[in-house]
């Protein structure tokens, strides 16, 4: 099995995004020189260009640029940075380098390839192939027997379409696979992955070495709802759930406000739920970092104790605490501190500690809104905090 997702990765993530997507540059290249067709911007940022035949070429270097194209058999290469791509035939070829590009497919048999950063492509047709090397990418497909191959850290993978291959060589990657008898493979570091009944998944481990590097030691196979293949614990692994692989097993994997950890174990008590965890952020540290969250329907809490964890569920609880006072004297001072966005938003303890940690502000008690305005941005409470903040009313 490894065998094959070391071919598809090979084919897909090296092959397709780096000889596709360097041919339509060079292509844009040449029709650009010769200058005939005008299916090109010539280099102008902001550009948009619209074909509707079969057999349509289309190259943009440009920033900015919007392309949509609903003829079969298209081919579209843009190097510039913020690229919208849009097309509707089959067999379309797309080639993408530039950052932050946007690509939307609907065909059968449809080609593409991404090497840009903060990349987004769904594609909805059978017998697509996606190629995506840059980090932080996303990628969705609907289609069946769609194949996937992802080398960019930070990258997360859908894929509902049944006979699905994908395989991920970044670190951090997620992958969910909702199709039937699909297979994926997340060879990267601190990588997840979720599938229905039925398909493989295959995950691999790491640890920090002597010289400080982070290096592979294990790697594992199994189907999902196949009673021959167990989690940690001795049970079946279920179906539209995250694993990882630590000390060689299967793991739950959980993601409460934004914290993403690995199960150790679950009790009830009273009303709440008790989840005993690793922070998956600390898993290659000498000291493993091991917390507890409660949770009581959709609220959660974390702490480093059961009775912090708790403490915390049930300021969050509270809900209904009169922040006007709080808010105006933020607006006042320009200033906010842990306590009071914690009163605003219901954060727990851990979860900002773990924010200020991360941010390298954890001895401060209080921080510019203007400073915090610039790192607080999707975590937990920042929606609601900085509706707050901006209201002017």
């Amino acid at each position: 099995m490894f065998d094959f997702f070391e071919e598809l990765i090979e084919k897909l993530g090296v092959k397709l995004v780096s000889n596709f997507t360097d041919k339509l540059c060079n292509w844009i290249k040449n029709i650009k020189e010769s200058d005939v067709g005008s299916n090109n911007d010539n280099g102008r940022d902001y550009t948009q260009i619209g074909a509707s035949g079969d057999y349509t070429q289309i190259g943009a270097s440009g920033n900015y640029t919007q392309i949509g194209a609903s003829g079969n058999y298209t081919q579209i290469g843009a190097s510039g940075d913020y690229t919208k791509i849009g097309a509707s035939g089959d067999y379309t070829e797309i080639g993408a380098s530039g950052d932050c590009t946007q690509i939307g497919a609907r065909g059968n048999r449809t080609k593409i390839g991404a090497s840009g950063d903060y990349t987004e492509i769904g594609a909805s047709g059978d017998y697509t192939q996606i190629g995506a090397s840059g980090d932080c990418t996303q990628i969705g497909a609907r289609g069946n027997r769609t194949k996937i191959g992802a080398s960019g850290d930070y990258t997360e993978i859908g894929a509902s379409g049944d006979y699905t291959q994908i395989g991920a060589s970044g670190d951090c990657t997620q992958i969910e696979i909702s199709g039937n008898n699909s297979v994926g493979f997340a060879c990267g570091y601190k990588t997840i992955i979720k599938a229905k009944r039925g398909t493989w998944i295959s995950l691999a481990e790491y640890i920090r070495n002597d010289e400080g590097n982070i290096i592979p030691i294990f790697a594992k196979s199994a189907q999902i709802e196949n009673k021959e293949y167990k989690d940690h614990n001795g049970n079946m692994l279920k179906s539209n759930t995250y694993y990882t692989l630590y000390k060689k097993e299967f793991y739950t994997v959980d993601n409460y406000d934004n914290i993403t950890t690995i199960r150790l174990s679950e009790k009830k008590r009273d009303n709440i739920t008790i989840i005993k965890a690793i922070d998956m952020s600390s898993i290659l540290n000498d000291k493993v970092e091991e917390i507890y969250i409660a949770k009581d329907g959709k609220l959660t809490a974390h702490g480093y104790t059961v009775r912090e964890a708790v403490e915390d569920l049930t300021l969050k609880k509270l809900g209904n605490v009169n922040v006007d006072e709080i808010v105006a004297q933020i607006k006042k001072t320009g200033k906010v501190t842990r306590s009071q966005y914690r009163k605003i938003t219901g954060a727990c303890s851990f979860g900002t500690n773990k924010f200020c940690e991360e941010h390298n502000i954890q001895d401060l008690e209080e921080i510019e809104v203007s400073e915090l305005r610039k790192i607080l941005i999707n975590d937990y409470g920042a929606d609601k905090f900085w509706s707050l903040i901006d209201n002017t009313n």
